[in-house]
């Protein structure tokens, strides 16, 4: 590294000047680093000679040829005969187990599916097994890289397996794989991803092998047991708690004293000592911790670096850099030699790096913040620099502990409690377990230490306390979605559903939390209270509440379906021949003839437009399904079959230019006395009958049981309904769930009332994204971009924002938008707005899309700088490079309909392929 480029990185100096942004500037959420003096009361470093014994442990230890744990080999033997679900702690060698069972399976022909939950973790498992197996023999599959598709080893995120599996029931086909790997399988309780991996779960056919590798959890056994109850045949489990490292917990004190956290199983004197001379401070905290620099000073002297200090936030994590600079003895000449020629190849191989202005805290005290607001380069070069034990330390958020192979020979604990998002909270013993699960190198380390520091915000006897507990148990996270309904409704039929469903994980543990005397309490007490009736007895009598139950919730649905076939009879009444219609997205139609494709009921029509032409000779005109009619007009042309078409040509162009008042489509269908709406009406008079004919109707107690919703019998039949299957409640919930969204998508016109997929409800179950439907409503609506991709790029972007994160941008976001953007911005929402009001009026969480999000990749796709992009949108660079991921994401969904919207969907591939560039790709 030259010596000016060196000045440039210890000073974090630019050079040159960038041009203004024409999309205006947002306000950065983050203060800049201040200075790095050292501040606070008197400290002076020492070690309790408590530490000393085991101090002096510390070290390498001997090099000792491979042995497997005992827990691996039990693994790989199970794995032999069936399913296996691994626990044990992070870095204990979950992975060889893997690896072993993978070559033994590639030795005998067979395929394999590695699904890990992060795109990095998935990177890299990529590199680690081509280096294992060979190159052709693995692919990758996460959306940013697709490489090698049909390896036989395949390395992918859990969410492209699922839509793997999708895919594989939509054709009635097969996964090809025989065995899937399910890396962090923990996962399965995460809020936001552990859905999918309970639907890979459940979709996974029996005959493919499955291998579960899980951080320390509570309820692995439970895990085994529901993989057997819904698989066939047994899952093992096997389990591990002993740390391949054995964890040393320390506590510093406020005048710099290192000591033990416990004393024997008690909390040390000194800490409670402590905590009753510096009580909390209001609700939350006491004084101050030592600085940064001081923290690692102290470590340092007693040879416990390389460290990772868990912060509460981004900006904690940045700011805590100038204020290590006490640490810059702890880089011996030897190591910094090592440390500028690795971090001189980096930055060669990613030369926009070089004038990073956290370069100057590499080189100087030789620590790092590694964070989700940091560019992936730059994370790549913070975790190449770490692992190779280059650095003192890094300063995360506890993000960090999931997925990122960053060995530390101590982990540091700033607080004792975290943000969720709206509120701090205390640690949880899994979080706890997760971050100090990086504390202990095997193969580095004889011992790997927690160090717990005061501060405002930390409990020492809480972590105390969580240090003993056990890890909480993995919950279901399963909810239904637009798209998985959509996707199910490929391959299964609504009754179908409800008996997968009833397979979750959900189902599972609520069965498993009833106790059986209560159960049989409820059967001794419904037989006394039927005793005389017509059924016979408390069996009979539940097998006449299921029956009962099942016709009443059909004749529910029927009435629930009443309003929408009421509404396509009222269409097929008044679609006669001339009549205008509106269609959702606001145009209007001409109605030439009703006419059925697929079995589908639509119209033919030509759009009212005042340049309406011939096509050879004929009126030009469109298919329109009935489910995209949003309402009648009074208008009805005064056209008849053997009208010329020209002359129908300009009456339509004359009706064009023509403001035009809506029908009440009620009234048409009063009178109409054949057709679905009789169908449903036959129905219901049917399921009425059939009620009435239970053998509950001559019962002499029938007043006091079934026939009244107040009745002891029936509400004790009620509860032993929830009862008898352990899961009612939660099947239920699901269930209901199903329903209500299966409801939504019928009044909408994607699926028909008898549960089978529309032409629009197919090529929407391609969209396997948050929102899809409004996606989808802008489709119908044509309103998306289909020539423009840099346009469609921009405007796919704010719908993978939830919401604005910090309302930070610089004035009105519409202000600052170029004309064609704020256009057509503007067009799509009056195209999707209806649709998302009724989804708000049924009760269902709907898109807030920001605006700032289509102005920053707006900005990139159309070829300006990566800064300008990110000033645009207001965040953290590595905010921008993940909305860039999530945009591509979802717009290479939307290039999936190549056989339904052939323009657009090619648009959205050439969209996905120009924000898709460095700085964001990283290469593998």
């Amino acid at each position: 590294m030259t010596d000016p480029a060196r000045r440039c990185i210890l000073t974090g100096v630019t050079t040159g000047k960038k041009k203004p942004s024409p999309y205006g500037r947002a306000r950065r959420r983050h203060p800049p680093a201040s200075g790095h003096r050292e501040e606070g009361p008197p400290f002076h470093p020492r070690i309790n000679p408590q530490l000393r014994p085991v101090l002096r442990e510390v070290g390498v230890p001997e090099d000792r040829p491979f042995e497997a744990d005992p827990f691996q080999v039990e693994a790989l033997e199970r794995l032999e005969s069936g399913d296996v679900v691994v626990s044990a702690p992070t870095g204990s060698g979950k992975t060889y187990i893997a690896v072993e069972a993978m070559a033994a399976l590639l030795a005998r022909g067979g395929r394999i599916w590695y699904a890990s939950p992060l795109k990095a973790l998935s990177n890299a498992k990529f590199i680690e097994f081509g280096q294992r197996f060979g190159s052709e023999a693995v692919g990758l599959l996460t959306g940013d890289h697709k490489v090698n598709p049909d390896a036989p080893i395949i390395v992918g995120t859990t969410e492209i397996l699922r839509n793997q599996l999708y895919d594989a029931m939509s054709r009635g086909g097969d996964l090809a794989s025989d065995l899937v790997v399910m890396d962090e399988a923990h996962y399965l309780g995460d809020p936001d991803r552990g859905v999918v991996w309970e639907e890979v779960i459940i979709y996974l056919p029996s005959r493919v092998r499955l291998l579960l590798l899980s951080a320390t959890i509570d309820n692995a056994r439970e895990i085994a047991e529901w993989l057997t109850s819904i698989r066939g045949g047994r899952a093992r489990v096997v389990v591990s708690t002993e740390r391949p490292v054995p964890l040393y917990p320390l506590f510093l004190l406020p005048d710099g004293e290192l000591i033990p956290l416990d004393k024997g199983r008690m909390l040390s004197p000194q800490i409670r000592h402590y905590m009753t001379r510096h009580p909390a401070r209001g609700a939350r905290g006491r004084e101050s911790q030592p600085s940064y620099g001081r923290i690692l000073r102290v470590l340092g002297q007693a040879n416990l670096l390389p460290a990772i200090f868990f912060l509460k936030s981004r900006s904690d994590c940045d700011l805590a850099l100038p204020r290590s600079f006490a640490a810059v003895e702890y880089l011996d000449p030897e190591a910094r030699s090592k440390l500028e020629w690795r971090l001189d190849d980096l930055l060669e191989r990613y030369p926009f790096l070089k004038t990073h202005p956290h370069l100057k805290y590499i080189l100087g005290p030789g620590v790092a913040a590694h964070h989700a607001g940091h560019m992936p380069h730059w994370k790549l070069v913070v975790e190449h620099l770490m692992q190779e034990g280059l650095l003192n330390a890094i300063f995360s958020t506890s993000t960090v502990a999931a997925g990122v192979n960053f060995p530390a020979r101590t982990v540091v604990i700033c607080q004792s409690d975290r943000f969720n998002g709206r509120e701090f909270i205390d640690l949880t013993a899994t979080e706890l377990m997760q971050m100090t699960g990086r504390a202990g190198r095997r193969g580095k380390d004889r011992i790997g230490f927690a160090l717990i520091v005061p501060g405002p915000f930390q409990n020492p006897g809480l972590i105390h306390d969580l240090f003993k507990a056990s890890p909480e148990p993995v919950l279901s996270q399963i909810q239904i979605t637009f798209s998985m309904v959509l996707n199910l409704l490929m391959s299964y039929r609504p009754d179908q559903l409800k008996v997968l469903l009833d397979r979750s994980l959900a189902a599972f543990q609520q069965g498993r939390s009833k106790a059986a005397r209560r159960e049989t309490r409820l059967e001794e007490s419904l037989a006394d209270l039927v005793d005389g009736g017509a059924c016979g007895g408390p069996d009979q009598a539940m097998e006449l509440f299921g029956r009962y139950g099942r016709l009443d919730e059909e004749a529910r649905r029927l009435e629930r379906m009443r309003p929408r076939v009421a509404w396509e009879t009222a269409l097929r009444a008044g679609l006669s021949l001339g009549r205008l219609f509106e269609v959702y997205g606001g145009q209007r139609f001409c109605a030439l003839g009703l006419e059925e494709r697929r079995g589908r009921p639509g119209v033919s029509a030509a759009k009212l437009r005042e340049d309406l032409g011939l096509k050879k000779g004929q009126v030009r005109q469109k298919w329109v399904p009935l489910g995209r009619i949003s309402g009648l007009f009074e208008t009805r042309l005064d056209l008849a079959p053997e009208t010329p078409p020209a002359e129908t040509v300009l009456m339509i162009r004359v009706a064009a230019t023509m403001a035009h008042e809506y029908l009440d489509p009620e009234r048409l269908a009063e009178d109409h006395e054949s057709g679905p709406l009789a169908e449903l009406v036959t129905r219901q008079a049917d399921i009425r009958e059939r009620i009435e004919s239970l053998p509950c109707h001559g019962c002499p107690i029938h007043p006091d049981c079934l026939g009244s919703r107040e009745s002891e019998a029936f509400a004790a039949m009620l509860k032993l309904s929830a009862f008898a299957d352990d899961a009612a409640s939660s099947r239920r919930g699901l269930w209901s769930a199903f329903r209500r969204h299966l409801d939504f998508l019928v009044l909408e016109g994607f699926v028909t009332p008898e549960g089978e997929l529309t032409e629009d409800g197919r090529w929407s179950a391609q969209l396997r994204l948050d929102h899809p439907l409004p996606i989808a409503a802008g489709i119908r609506a044509r309103a998306w971009p289909e020539e423009d991709p840099v346009l469609l790029a921009a405007m796919v972007a704010p719908y993978v924002v939830d919401k604005e994160r910090d309302s930070n941008s610089a004035g009105d976001p519409a202000r600052r938008a170029p004309e064609t953007l704020a256009n057509a911005w503007l067009a799509l929402e009056r195209a999707v707005m209806p649709l998302v009001q009724r989804l708000a009026r049924a009760g269902f969480d709907t898109p807030r899309p920001a605006l700032p999000a289509a102005l920053a990749i707006h900005a990139w796709a159309a070829g300006e700088e990566w800064e300008t992009s990110v000033d645009a949108y207001g965040q953290d660079p590595g905010d921008m490079a993940m909305l860039v991921y999530r945009t591509a994401d979802n717009l290479r969904q939307i290039a999936n309909l190549r056989q339904t919207h052939p323009e657009l969907a090619a648009t959205a591939k050439k969209a996905a392929a120009l924000i898709m560039k460095p700085p964001v790709l990283v290469p593998l």
